[in-house]
């Protein structure tokens, strides 16, 4: 056991491991993400339905949605997908959870849209093509390995017609700054949200201030099983992430506020960015 938990506290080199498919394919943490997705009175997994509602707005006043070609990259259950074509927009969502996916798509029976929801993994599968807008929301963009980020620039580029535009958010250096270091323990850590019978879990948080990187750890022991999942996070600025994103071979980059379309205000809060190829 020394030899398992010392392993746990040790520290990894940035993405030098990912457990990023095991949230959303293991069938109990992707009912609990669901339900975190699902839940209206937090922000854990997805905003409030009042701060969707207002991105929708503003991006369809300088973006007008209706019949445009949009793509959803990690859809989940659906949250912006919906409202996309509500507004008219003819819209693409693609997610790996198959969980997440099922919900959305009876979401959509129900409401009468007509939205094309696919199983897919925006980083291995083919993409559709000719699209006017593409986009990734709460920072799926800053959970992947530098790496993975530079090829879904690509693959997103490759996806946009001429005047497409591709708009993600990613979280702030202001938010890294209220970062802090720990290491807890708990029986049924996160209310059961590991695993469905008894267990312990223990979280580490790592934070690596050079490169504005955190890394939430876990280790789960349950009866006959253990696994651990590594959460990363790459936190920007607006220089750093334009940067990045006119290096991916987009010609402009614009920072706005997620929730307002307009300046972003600064401070430990995520914003908005759109790239045009």
């Amino acid at each position: 056991m020394y030899e398992v938990i010392s392993e746990f506290l040790a520290r990894p080199a940035p993405f030098s491991i990912s457990t990023t498919e095991q949230l959303w394919t293991d069938p109990h943490i992707a009912t609990e993400m669901l339900r975190f997705h699902l839940d209206e009175t937090s922000d854990l997994a997805s905003r409030r339905p009042g701060v969707i509602d207002a991105f929708v707005d503003w991006l369809d006043r300088r973006h007008p949605l209706s019949g445009l070609t949009v793509a959803d990259l990690g859809c989940g259950p659906g949250l912006y997908a919906s409202r996309y074509a509500q507004r008219g927009a003819k819209v693409t969502g693609l997610d790996f959870s198959a969980n997440s996916l099922a919900y959305a798509r009876k979401a959509a029976d129900s409401a009468e849209l007509s939205i094309d929801y696919r199983r897919a993994d925006y980083l291995k599968d083919e993409l559709p093509s000719g699209q006017g807008l593409v986009t990734m929301i709460y920072g799926d963009f800053c959970a992947m390995a530098p790496e993975a980020r530079k090829l879904i620039l690509a693959k997103v580029k490759a996806m946009l017609r001429p005047d497409g535009i591709f708009v993600f958010d990613v979280f702030s250096t202001g938010m890294f700054d209220e970062l802090s270091e720990e290491t807890i323990f708990a029986p049924r850590l996160m209310n059961g949200f590991w695993a469905a019978g008894d267990y312990v879990g223990f979280k580490t948080t790592h934070l690596y201030s050079n490169e504005a990187i955190g890394l939430d750890r876990y280790l789960i022991a349950a009866p006959g099983r253990t696994f651990q999942v590594y959460n990363w996070m790459q936190y920007y600025t607006p220089a750093s992430i334009t940067e990045e994103v006119l290096a991916g071979g987009y010609s402009s980059v614009e920072i706005v506020d997620f929730a307002t379309g307009g300046p972003w205000p600064g401070g430990a809060s995520a914003f908005a960015v759109i790239a045009r190829p």
